[in-house]
């Protein structure tokens, strides 16, 4: 009997709202139309926003949501489930995995190399995502994982250049380029295109070595983790979900896809994320959601002080999340009292 070939993994790195999504949606769009691939992803909050976004990117692929926390450390045994239940559900032809922006690459990788999981994947190239601009931000710069994403990647993708002005792109350049090991490619992109065939590039193994340190938070036994997500049927729309680990904090509600909210109202909502401490935010990093509204259905997102908006191929309910780095968890009310006024129905009470 012949063995089967092994299948080619990426992960697809990078720090919160650099716009990993954005370009596995376009790597899904760009792929062979013959084959059939899968994509793990993983976010820091319960709701999973980009694992929707993704659902709706194409067909003949499978999307596996592993929510909550860092992927590295919090939830790799629910990795291994996620990858081994791919295999067998239907084989794909290439496998994409995007950790959370907070997520650690060395514990994915290690998990990869384990001599049982190398028998059946081959890991190959880590992309990592990078905004230039963040190379003036002491928020990214001084991050344990920031660095470390940037170090540990095989390809490196300038993201979002449309927004950055020459120096920054040329510093950002001459930063990856002072890397060691040397980067297979430095590459410019706008909304995360970059070219496929980066996928094929083979994994330096020089990055890695026998183990890989990583930062404090980061190993492989689970850090005390508090969330509000059980294993029982989800609670009647809407709900909300609750998680803390890593010195961050989420907050995400989930509502019927029939409730409708009034899209100005939430262009507003998001415009004023720029002052978060009008909902007692302060650390607040991301913001992101998928609505129902009179217009039409629209994923919104907010991120380094910028709103955006986008019509959004998702369309089973509407989902809104938001990430906040402080050593505690904030007061979500104020938060829920705006985001609940933006509907077109009216405020509902929120379901325990």
């Amino acid at each position: 009997m012949t063995d089967l070939p092994k299948i080619p993994v990426n992960l697809v790195t990078g720090f919160l709202g650099v716009g990993k999504t954005s370009a596995l949606t376009r790597l899904l769009a760009d792929k062979p139309a013959d084959q059939y691939w899968a994509v793990v992803v993983n976010e820091f909050g319960e709701i999973g926003i980009d694992g929707a976004t993704l659902s709706a990117a194409g067909s003949n692929l499978n999307v596996a949501e592993v929510p909550g926390g860092c992927i590295c450390c919090t939830t790799s045994p629910m990795l291994r489930t996620a990858l081994t239940r791919l295999v067998h559900a239907r084989r794909p032809d290439r496998i994409l995995i995007e950790p959370s922006g907070l997520g650690h690459p060395a514990g994915i990788v290690d998990l990869l190399r384990d001599p049982m999981l190398a028998k059946a994947f081959s890991l190959r190239a880590v992309v990592t995502l990078v905004d230039p601009r963040h190379l003036d931000d002491t928020r990214y710069t001084t991050h344990q994982t920031w660095r470390d994403q940037l170090e540990l990647a095989d390809v490196l993708v300038l993201n979002k250049t449309d927004l950055a002005d020459a120096e920054q792109l040329a510093r950002a350049r001459r930063m990856g380029e002072a890397l060691f090991p040397e980067k297979l490619a430095i590459v410019e992109a706008v909304n995360g295109a970059f070219d496929p065939a980066l996928l094929d590039l083979a994994l330096d193994a020089r990055r890695w070595g026998d183990t890989v340190q990583r930062p404090a938070g980061h190993g492989l036994t689970p850090p005390r983790r508090t969330s509000t997500a059980e294993s029982e049927p989800a609670p009647a729309y809407p709900w909300r979900k609750t998680q803390s680990s890593l010195d961050s904090h989420s907050c995400g509600w989930v509502f019927d896809p029939e409730a409708m909210f009034v899209s100005y109202q939430l262009a507003e909502l998001f415009e004023a994320f720029n002052q978060p401490e009008r909902f007692g935010l302060a650390g607040l990093t991301r913001a992101k959601g998928v609505f129902h509204t009179e217009r039409d259905w629209y994923r919104f997102d907010w991120v380094d002080g910028m709103p955006a908006a986008a019509i959004s191929a998702y369309r089973r309910d509407s989902r809104f999340e938001v990430i906040v780095q402080s050593a505690t968890p904030p007061d979500w009310a104020a938060l829920e009292a705006a985001l609940f006024a933006t509907r077109l129905d009216g405020a509902a009470d929120l379901n325990p």
